[in-house]
């Protein structure tokens, strides 16, 4: 969670561990080691899911690396750093969590980037960082260490600060949420890396992108993340987006983009939305960089997103239809009863063994839906499970050795809702009776006997029957049963199944009156267990046809598979910013992204891309250069070190020559670089040789582009903006005084007060507290100098430098220490 977006990107740059200054040069209290390797991340992509192939892990234990945090994040007691190919993570954990959490965040990677449109700059040489404590407690620790003054809210699983653009996390006891939030609190670091901060963009976007990454399900055993998942059980976010929209009486995206209150599931409702059509993906995506590139101030984030909404979505009106329409046919296909219930891939488990209750999720997948659904990987095929038609459900008990002989575990067949939890299901308010609905229970108890058990019902007495011992014999080998049911006219036909050497086999029936075969249907189950920590994994037949399996090594990132989304956003761009010369281009396109959901439509498509790319280079010539080709450059830093970095998207060379000055503070050059390179697709960092004394950094660039040329002029100034900072020079007056020269750098965004403080020290003797202290106000991008002056005195050794700042409502404490030499 970011805590407070106007305020934290100011405390993203603000204070750090103390520095100390010379009279020639200043030292950093941290040093950073320049751990440039490149380590590999073999991840495969399959829209939402990746699966992890291999990774490289690197323990550097007390070595900092290089990242994002800029030297403002150093070692804890107790930490050690853990590299992988985009991520350096500090904890205190065991390596085996240590592991998992690099492998969660290298499969979401390509997840963070398509959803940004964009890799943060000098990724191959910086990483992202992110910390894990073992506690709360810990993680404060290692929050004090890097100079906040205080610890992760007292509300949150974590928090993302933008003072060294680091996510701090701890665990929760939710073994789901342990992972969700190493996601979710990393989507925002790298969210900061891109350009520094993220109060551009509103809480809906920087919440709402964060919270529908995370919310994901994770198969261990295939090493298999899914990102993105609408319909799920646990932190189930449909159910709170359901409350939320109808406590508030069904906001529109305006009204929740200018309310700056946290609403999760309304966050989690405009995302999906937008995202849930090619078309409106690939507006939400040019909004999105519009918006980041507008850079608003924290002040302007609400207003200018809402403009450019409207500017970007030509029919805002059937916009906000579209999402009133969406949320109203929304129906989760989970519902936790009651719980805790726990995933891992397509199994569920009881995080707790409570001996009184009997938990209950319920599973009734919308068959009717416009939304997604049950929109992760079914479970795999196994050979205790028969299921071919929709009349068939089946489960897979996977028992945990120690509890094979207590508790209870099974599903149930779902024969009637009341009329009240019927209504509670549909909005989420109020309060559930889930003792009024009528179900047909099968549960395996102790392991030893199955129970059969209607509720609400005469028509069926409760049954049982005990496991044969060559059955209970397999169970104890493996520790697998198979459950199978078949709904049947006149009966109910149950086949157990469990293996030991080979597959062995218990079938008998139970017979139904009419009226309760009609009434029983094999997509709608319940999942019960009670005083155990057995995994069970349902099998329904629409999912399995829903969602085939993941497979091969692709690397497509949207969820209609389509490989020429990169070419689509290019000729999405150009037609929207050539609209006046491209006659009907808006309509041509959406005629051919509606077809993309069909894969099979897929290659005419891209044909017809292919097409209208001539067409558009024919239609606007070197107009068209930017947008076509796809090509971006800017000047950033490699620590001290500058560079250009120049992506290519597009499959075709870019050929670049380049004049580079570098200007002192008179406008003066006092060097040159020419560049010359032909650019293959991909990102490319040309280092830049900086001279000393460089004030600034001018580009003249000339590239080409298949026939097509461009030319443009790039500058930055130094040093590169890092929102508040404190720096201190000293020198001597003609009377022999000291003169200090502090100066302060203002935020990113928002209001910036506190005072600056002077004392001197010695190291000879102690002497009393001498002080002065001066006011301080300062606005966004502002530079302030302080003036203080001392009157010379042998014994003065140490001068300090301390800025107490109220940044947006959050205290930070900054501290430079100064020594001098008589």
């Amino acid at each position: 969670m970011i805590k407070n977006i106007f305020f934290l990107i100011t405390l993203a740059l603000l204070t750090a561990c103390g520095t100390e200054q010379s009279d020639i040069a200043q030292d950093t209290t941290i040093p950073l080691a320049k751990v440039d390797k490149t380590l590999k991340a073999d991840i495969s992509v399959q829209g939402y899911t990746s699966t992890m192939n291999n990774i490289d892990i690197e323990f550097l234990g007390q070595t900092i690396p290089s990242t994002y945090s800029d030297g403002k994040i150093g070692n804890s007691r107790g930490y050690n750093w853990w590299i992988s190919k985009h991520f350096a993570l500090k904890s205190d954990l065991p390596e085996e969590k240590v592991t998992l959490y690099l492998e969660l965040l290298e499969m979401a990677y390509p997840h963070y980037v398509a959803l940004f449109g964009m890799e943060p700059p000098n990724i191959g040489r910086q990483r992202i960082a992110v910390v894990y404590g073992s506690s709360r407690a810990r993680v404060r620790e290692a929050m004090l260490d890097d100079g906040f003054l205080r610890g992760v809210h007292k509300t949150a699983g974590g928090e993302t600060m933008f003072y060294n653009r680091a996510g701090y996390n701890f665990p929760s006891h939710r073994e789901h949420h342990q992972r969700y939030i190493v996601i979710h609190e990393t989507m925002h670091a790298f969210h900061m890396a891109l350009n520094g901060h993220s109060t551009w963009a509103p809480n809906w976007i920087t919440e709402g992108l964060a919270d529908s990454v995370a919310h994901h399900v994770y198969d261990p055993k295939q090493k298999q993340l899914t990102v993105m998942v609408f319909d799920r059980a646990p932190m189930n976010y449909i159910e709170t987006g359901l409350k939320q929209y109808y406590s508030a009486n069904k906001p529109t995206i305006e009204q929740i983009n200018d309310d700056p209150a946290l609403k999760r599931g309304l966050n989690f409702f405009i995302i999906h939305y937008l995202l849930s059509s090619p078309e409106r993906a690939q507006y939400f995506a040019y909004f999105l960089e519009q918006l980041r590139l507008a850079n608003p101030h924290s002040e302007a984030t609400l207003s200018t997103a809402n403009t450019l909404l409207k500017q970007t979505f030509k029919d805002w009106q059937a916009i906000e239809q579209g999402f009133a329409d969406f949320v109203k046919e929304i129906k989760p296909s989970f519902h936790i009863v009651s719980g805790p219930w726990e995933q891992n891939g397509n199994a569920y488990w009881l995080r707790n063994t409570d001996s009184d209750k009997l938990a209950r999720l319920d599973i009734n997948p919308a068959n009717t839906a416009t939304h997604p659904v049950m929109d992760f990987p079914a479970p795999a095929k196994h050979e205790l499970i028969n299921i071919a038609n929709n009349n068939q459900v089946a489960a897979l008990i996977e028992f945990e050795a120690s509890h094979i002989h207590r508790g209870e575990i099974g599903i149930a067949l779902q024969l009637a809702r009341s009329e009240h939890n019927k209504q509670y299901r549909t909005t989420f308010i109020g309060t559930e009776r889930p003792k009024e609905d009528h179900l047909l229970s099968f549960t395996v108890i102790d392991g030893e006997r199955i129970v059969i058990e209607s509720s609400h019902s005469e028509e069926l007495k409760t049954l049982q029957i005990a496991l044969t011992p060559e059955i209970k014999h397999a169970i104890a080998q493996n520790n697998l049963l198979g459950l199978n049911i078949e709904i049947d006219q006149s009966q109910l036909n149950i086949t157990v199944k469990a293996k030991y050497n080979q597959v062995i086999k218990q079938q008998f029936a139970i017979p139904l009156t009419k009226a309760l075969s009609k009434s029983l249907d094999a997509e709608k189950i319940s999942l019960l267990s009670k005083n155990n920590n057995h995994a069970i994994t349902p099998y329904l037949f629409s999912h399995i046809s829903l969602r085939q399996r993941v497979s091969g090594h692709t690397q497509v990132t949207n969820p209609w598979l389509f490989k020429q989304s990169n070419l689509l956003s290019r000729l999405f761009k150009t037609c929207q910013q050539h609209l006046s010369q491209l006659n009907n281009c808006d309509t041509e396109l959406s005629n051919l992204m509606a077809k993309i959901p069909s894969t099979e439509q897929h290659t005419s498509i891209h044909t017809e891309l292919t097409l209208i790319l001539h067409h558009y280079i024919k239609q606007l010539g070197h107009n068209g250069f930017k947008t076509l080709s796809g090509f971006d450059s800017h000047i950033y830093f490699n620590q001290q070190d500058a560079f250009l970095r120049v992506y290519n998207p597009s499959d075709f060379d870019l050929k670049m020559s380049a004049d580079v000055s570098f200007l002192n503070d008179n406008k003066e050059i006092i060097n040159t670089q020419h560049i010359s390179n032909v650019l293959s697709s991909g990102t490319h960092n040309l280092d830049l040789v900086l001279p000393k004394d460089t004030a600034r950094i001018v580009v003249e660039q000339q590239l080409q582009w298949q026939s097509l040329n461009y030319q443009s002029t790039l500058q930055q100034t130094l040093p590169f903006f890092n929102g508040v900072e404190l720096t201190v020079e000293h020198s001597k007056s003609d009377k022999g005084n000291w003169l200090f020269n502090v100066t302060l750098s203002g935020p990113y965004s928002g209001r910036t007060t506190g005072t600056l403080t002077l004392s001197a020290n010695s190291y000879e003797q102690a002497i009393a507290i001498n002080s002065q202290q001066q006011a301080v106000e300062i606005v966004p991008y502002e530079d302030k100098t302080y003036r203080f002056e001392l009157a010379p005195n042998r014994l003065l050794n140490l001068v300090t430098v301390t800025a107490l700042l109220d940044v947006d409502g959050e205290a930070i404490k900054i501290v430079k220490h100064v020594k001098l030499s008589h």
